[in-house]
């Protein structure tokens, strides 16, 4: 049931695919109707990770572009992702999460993510570069839906509903890549087991 222009309107489907995060997806259809077992594992392995987003552009390169710099001795960050931009801008992507997602302070973490790149990226400043954005993701907005490795299964107890996302993706799989690669083994299901309309 949708609300449209106040009033509800009913929609039928031979399937739902809701892409709200498992626990939203019972909060909308009602927690009574999941057995205890789906519910148990929710509680269980839905464990949002917090985390930060950061967006580095440069005028000269930092990196070769386009490339992916894993780190091995740094306090937060793991990798560096290089790309230019089509007026000639290089830009750095990278991500750090804190080492407790429960409590953390954004400042400190940010201040320990500037001496993580100023030791990997020594030339930082010197080729110009910059933060262009730091994006905090925590709360109902979390990095990853869940941790990568801890995820649930793509099907729930209720015949023909999924769940597509980062909190239910595939093994081997991260982020977004993950979230559609989980859309993946839903529509290869539905296409196995749904006749058309």
């Amino acid at each position: 049931i949708a609300e449209k222009e106040g009033e509800n309107l009913e929609i039928e489907a031979k399937t739902v695919i809701s892409n709200t995060g498992p626990r939203r997806t019972i909060k909308l259809g009602g927690e009574e109707n999941f057995d205890r077992a789906y519910l148990k594992e929710v509680n269980e392995k839905v464990r949002p990770a917090q985390g930060i987003d950061y967006m580095i552009v440069s005028d000269e390169p930092l990196l070769d572009a386009p490339t992916v710099l894993f780190t091995a001795d740094t306090q937060r960050l793991e990798c560096f992702v290089g790309d230019r931009t089509p007026d000639g801008k290089n830009i750095v992507r990278t991500a750090s999460v804190p080492e407790s997602t429960i409590m953390y302070s954004p400042k400190k973490e940010y201040e320990i993510f500037l001496q993580d790149l100023k030791e990997t990226l020594p030339d930082f400043e010197k080729c110009g570069g910059r933060i262009l954005i730091a994006r905090n993701f925590c709360g109902d907005w979390p990095f990853y839906g869940t941790w990568p490795g801890d995820c649930l299964t793509q099907k729930t107890p209720i015949e023909n509903l999924y769940n597509v996302g980062d909190a239910v993706i595939p093994e081997g799989w991260v982020g977004g890549s993950g979230a559609a690669a989980s859309a993946g083994v839903v529509v290869d299901d539905i296409k196995a087991r749904v006749k058309p309309a």
